[in-house]
């Protein structure tokens, strides 16, 4: 089967304005009739994973040969640029080199696409020339095709590599591969150390050194230290039970979580040297961007037994050599939260119920999205949630589209994080004993749901392509780690 070789779309009446309404409706009404079907594969346009099964604008297989939407999202993702002209119908063209590649922004819908089933098109009803040549539609073996008013465009040889020299793959795990142009590394690192914060940051890792607290033992010694991918070159920086590890340059960022006295906010450099208290605020969340520390403050308050126990007092920032304190949300309710570009994501508890909130990084902006998330991350610009622990979402950034991805019968979901086009999570099974809580994983559309792995995990850390998880045992959560397959 070819499916090395792809097609796409163009809109027949752009996504994004341009009007692309078919002049010639008796040719179409006269135009034959072509069998088509959807891919059954994994798609991945610069490393961004399509979610097909929800797409507004689904991808198409005709004798094989994968056809994209051309709508403006696709075209931009591949770094071209299209034209419609009255006379001369649909042009498709490469782009300057300099204005590189637009991420891919995916139109998705709560309803779901049939994987079975027939579908047919038509040819384009209109001229089509790519680089400035017309293309006889007549003559192609995958001719353009017109599908529910979209155009689809074929990605064969001819196409992806001759005109637009694309580099293609296949494989049987990841399927069909384009990548017109090369995601910067930052952004896909980034992404990773935001994952690997929201589970607690007991690990960070950057380059082909990895940064993490091996085993925060409930009565025991501490230690951070640094090693690298391969285990190799381990060198102990402190003796501090670090967790919210930040990478800033040479820096490392955390909280140091001391057994005798509140914990504090610390940093030190890459090679265990200049370690330096940054503020003696006890915290129990760090997030460094920008200049700027986010965290969580604690406050100790009493209880009615006569004790003190400690709460959280909202979002705090301060600069990262500890000046200019601003409070962005005042709450003792708040149980985590998530920066995501310019936006903070964050759970109150109120009531019964858990309500996620996003807002400026400024605090401005507060709006709900949902009740009852117990826990959620950000990839690929969907926001993947988990509610009361049972049901699994996917949601636009804003909150407009949700997006059931599967339930269990029982409360069980617990940490999360994603990698390649997986959802890997954690169930937490009451009374089980040792090596009977799995690690699974889904794909971002809800399918193929796997068993990866049994142990006793708390949360979820990736550096490369190894999975970590803070395995539990007897109060002690020590790091264990595997390797991730496709």
């Amino acid at each position: 089967m070819l499916r090395t070789i792809t097609t796409w779309t163009i809109t027949a009446a752009f996504a994004a304005g341009l009007a692309l309404i078919s002049p010639l409706p008796a040719l179409q009404a006269a135009s034959s009739v072509y069998p088509i079907s959807y891919p059954a594969f994994p798609v991945t346009i610069n490393e961004t994973i399509i979610d097909q099964v929800h797409s507004v604008y689904p991808l198409l297989l005709y004798r094989d040969i994968t056809y994209f939407p051309m709508t403006w999202d696709y075209t931009s993702a591949l770094g071209l640029t299209a034209a419609w002209n009255g006379q001369k119908g649909l042009s498709i063209a490469m782009q300057d080199k300099k204005a590189g590649c637009s991420p891919l922004k995916q139109t998705l819908s709560a309803q779901a696409n049939s994987s079975t089933g027939s579908a047919s098109a038509i040819p384009a009803p209109f001229p089509v020339t790519v680089n400035g040549s017309l293309i006889d539609n007549t003559k192609e073996p995958y001719p353009v095709l017109f599908y529910n008013d979209i155009t689809y465009f074929p990605m064969t040889w001819k196409f992806t590599k001759e005109a637009f020299n694309w580099q293609v793959n296949w494989d049987n795990a990841r399927g069909y591969e384009i990548q017109s142009c090369v995601r910067p590394t930052q952004e896909k690192l980034i992404q990773t150390d935001s994952f690997n914060l929201a589970n607690g940051g007991q690990l960070a890792a950057k380059d082909d050194w990895i940064y993490m607290n091996p085993s925060r033992s409930s009565g025991g010694a501490h230690s951070l230290v640094k090693a690298k991918a391969d285990g190799t070159n381990r060198m102990k920086l402190s003796d501090d039970n670090a967790m919210s590890i930040n990478i800033v340059g040479d820096w490392l960022y955390y909280i140091n979580f001391e057994a005798s006295s509140p914990s504090a906010i610390y940093k030190i450099r890459t090679d265990g040297t200049d370690r330096t208290m940054v503020s003696q605020t006890a915290a129990s969340r760090l997030w460094v961007h920008d200049g700027w520390i986010y965290y969580i403050p604690l406050a100790e308050q009493p209880n009615e037994m006569g004790g003190i126990y400690q709460t959280s007092s909202g979002i705090f920032r301060m600069k990262t050599d500890g000046t200019s304190e601003q409070k962005l949300l005042e709450d003792t309710k708040v149980s985590g939260f998530y920066l995501n570009d310019e936006q903070i994501y964050f759970r109150l508890m109120e009531g019964e119920h858990t309500k996620l909130y996003l807002m400026n990084l400024d605090g401005s902006g507060q709006k709900m999205l949902r009740n009852d998330v117990t826990d959620f991350i950000v990839a690929d610009d969907w926001i993947y949630y988990v509610l009361d622990r049972k049901q699994m979402y996917k949601m636009s950034l804003d909150g407009s589209v949700d997006i059931p991805l599967f339930e269990l019968e029982k409360p069980q979901l617990s940490s999360m994080t994603y990698w390649n086009g997986w959802i890997y999570y954690t169930k937490f099974i009451s009374g089980s004993i040792a090596g009977a809580n799995p690690i699974e994983r889904i794909r971002i559309d809800g399918t193929d749901q796997q068993k990866v792995t049994e142990a006793r995990p708390l949360s979820l850390y990736i550096a490369g392509n190894e999975m970590y998880f803070a395995n539990w045992s007897m109060g002690d959560q020590t790091l264990e780690h595997f390797k991730l397959n496709n």
